[in-house]
């Protein structure tokens, strides 16, 4: 990267650092790049439903490919409409603009399309792209990073097959009947089935793995039953539960084996459930051909990437991109002792932009 630009960009990246704004309410942030790319550069500007696409257009029939920031910040905890930048997609989006000067009047060969996206803290804003932007299919490929705390800082960390997991927030609700405390039996309580539930999950991964060794999981988020009224058997009840694994298929499967479950159990006791899924994030998946391909690229370019052993556990919604186009998506590190993401004490170290950058535009080369 340019040193001449580096100042630059580490002041834009402060700027967005001081205005956080939750997944789908990222206007200031917008603006805030929009301004700062029409001012630097000569990149086409188009304003789409949630996000910022920046077009770098060199001509017809030429190599189309995409490179994918989000924007988005999370919520504090305990502070209901507030946001902050725990996970870096303040650094995300200044490594972008810094790619978009480092390529300002160049002749690259291609035609590269640079996406600021919203929503990605809930996984709806690459799969909202994916459904709406009919030049996505266009794309011959599409790449993404995220820093990754634990690591040198700019480590570039790749991995063929699943990157990142797939993960997806499951809420199983029980409608039973109300009853007297002193006759529970005329009613129908659910605290019984969703504690089966909680205690068979073991089981019902076990099923689904059939003896593989990929990762698939439960984390139990929130289990509740009835209320304070100490004189009124249990109606209701819902268990919150985030699934997890290395493979979307297998997670489809467990889901399915959990609402046989709990429809089993509600007919045997005369009671009804439903179910609701939020925050649904597929796996991430790199193809070996265009890992190989990058890692070429990159090994021309003086660059030498970690080969991971195993995905990241955490999930990225940059694979919605990945099941329509050719892409990959890869970490880099923000240092040993970076502080771990969405923790407290996370900062974005600016240390990490050059060297993203570089990486960036080496993908970029014919």
């Amino acid at each position: 990267m340019d040193p001449r630009h580096l100042e630059t960009v580490r002041a834009l990246r402060a700027r967005l650092h001081a205005c956080p704004e939750l997944s789908g309410r990222e206007h200031v942030t917008t603006d805030v790049i929009y301004d700062f790319l029409s001012y630097y550069t000569t990149l086409r500007l188009e304003r789409m439903d949630g996000w910022l696409l920046a077009t770098h257009r060199e001509g017809e029939g030429l190599a189309e490919i995409g490179l994918r920031a989000d924007m988005d910040a999370i919520p504090v905890e305990g502070m209901p409409g507030t946001a902050r930048h725990g996970c870096g997609h303040d650094g995300h989006s200044a490594i972008l603009c810094g790619l978009a000067l480092a390529i300002e009047g160049q002749r690259l060969g291609r035609n590269v399309h640079l996406i600021f996206q919203g929503g990605e803290e809930t996984g709806i804003g690459a799969r909202r792209i994916c459904a709406s932007w009919p030049a996505l299919g266009g794309l011959h490929r599409i790449y993404g990073l995220h820093n990754i705390p634990g690591f040198p800082v700019g480590t570039l960390l790749v991995r063929s097959g699943c990157f990142a997991c797939a993960s997806e927030g499951l809420i199983v609700r029980i409608h039973g009947r109300p009853a007297h405390a002193a006759d529970p039996a005329a009613g129908a309580n659910p605290a019984a089935l969703l504690s089966r539930l909680v205690l068979a999950l073991p089981a019902l991964i076990d099923g689904v793995l059939d003896g593989g060794d990929r990762l698939l999981m439960h984390t139990v988020i929130g289990l509740h039953a009835g209320g304070e009224n100490f004189g009124l058997s249990a109606a209701d009840g819902q268990l919150c539960l985030t699934l997890r694994g290395h493979r979307q298929s297998d997670i489809d499967a467990l889901e399915a084996a959990i609402r046989r479950f709990t429809q089993a159990g509600c007919a045997e006791e005369d009671m009804r459930c439903d179910f609701e899924t939020r925050d649904v994030f597929p796996d991430t998946s790199n193809p070996a051909a265009i890992v190989d391909e990058a890692v070429g690229r990159w090994a021309a370019s003086g660059m030498h990437p970690v080969i991971l052993d195993t995905p990241m556990r955490w999930s990225e919604d940059f694979g919605w991109y990945l099941k329509q186009v050719p892409g990959m998506f890869f970490g880099i590190g923000s240092g040993e002792h970076c502080p771990g993401l969405h923790t407290d004490d996370y900062l974005f170290p600016d240390a990490v932009i050059a060297p993203a950058v570089d990486a960036f535009a080496a993908l970029l080369r014919g």
